[in-house]
């Protein structure tokens, strides 16, 4: 959820980006509800270190490049990194399943229509760390409340089988006497997420989102005790 929320903050910000390039740094603190077996929700920091040209994006969420814009259309290529899920270590479902991180390439568009946008990107595994691909899908709304910039999203996520197996899915090898062997398929779920950015000054921005995702059939899992994911992030950013 991490990367949701670093995303959705650049995506508010991405109008300050110049040729020159432009420095980010700063921090957040994510909590987040655990959807597995045994799973205590989380609370974690997520360092923010981003430097942004008018095309160019690198930082620890990963790379893009834009590769075209025209008016109210905007394409990019990126470059990403998914961590393994992370399985209950100390509870002996997960015993000895193990999953490897992933390297994703990826493609999006967005199409802005006034203060309204239109988002579509995909993400397929080049890393063999899954082998699967994710797409989404959303709409949203940027709008201004005193000082408060406020963005609205709503949308869907699809998930072909390979991926879903890698965080849902049990294989015949890896099933035990407590673990039986469960074959995921494809899913479109359903998410939603605000974003509010506050200017504490110029180049000073407090940021804070709230997300929640529905696991669709996922929920069927023997991995899985919850029907939906939800997170809350709050951080501060300084761009320079």
């Amino acid at each position: 959820m991490s990367r949701t929320m670093l995303s959705l903050a650049l995506t508010l910000l991405a109008g300050t980006a110049s040729a020159e390039g432009q420095w980010t740094v700063g921090g957040a603190g994510i909590g987040a509800t655990g959807i597995y077996v045994g799973e205590e929700n989380t609370a974690s920091f997520a360092p923010v270190i981003i430097y942004d040209t008018e095309k160019f994006h690198i930082g620890l969420d990963g790379l893009s490049y834009q590769v075209f814009d025209y008016g109210l259309s905007q394409v990019d290529v990126a470059l990403g990194y998914r961590g393994a899920p992370a399985f209950p270590d100390k509870d002996p479902l997960f015993e000895g399943l193990k999953r490897d991180d992933a390297v994703e390439l990826g493609l999006s568009i967005q199409l802005e229509f006034g203060n309204a946008y239109v988002g579509i990107g995909a993400l397929t595994d080049i890393s063999d760390g899954h082998g699967g691909t994710e797409a989404d899908f959303n709409i949203g709304y940027i709008m201004n409340v005193g000082n408060l910039q406020v963005d609205t999203a709503l949308g869907a996520r699809y998930r072909d089988a390979a991926l879903n197996q890698y965080l849902f899915g049990v294989t015949e090898a890896e099933a035990t006497a407590i673990r039986p062997a469960y074959a995921a398929k494809y899913t479109t779920t359903a998410f939603a997420n605000v974003t509010v950015a506050y200017p504490i000054t110029d180049t000073i921005t407090a940021m804070g989102q709230i997300g929640c995702e529905d696991l669709g059939d996922n929920q069927d899992c023997p991995l899985v005790e919850q029907a939906s994911s939800t997170s809350i992030g709050l951080g501060v950013i300084w761009t320079f």
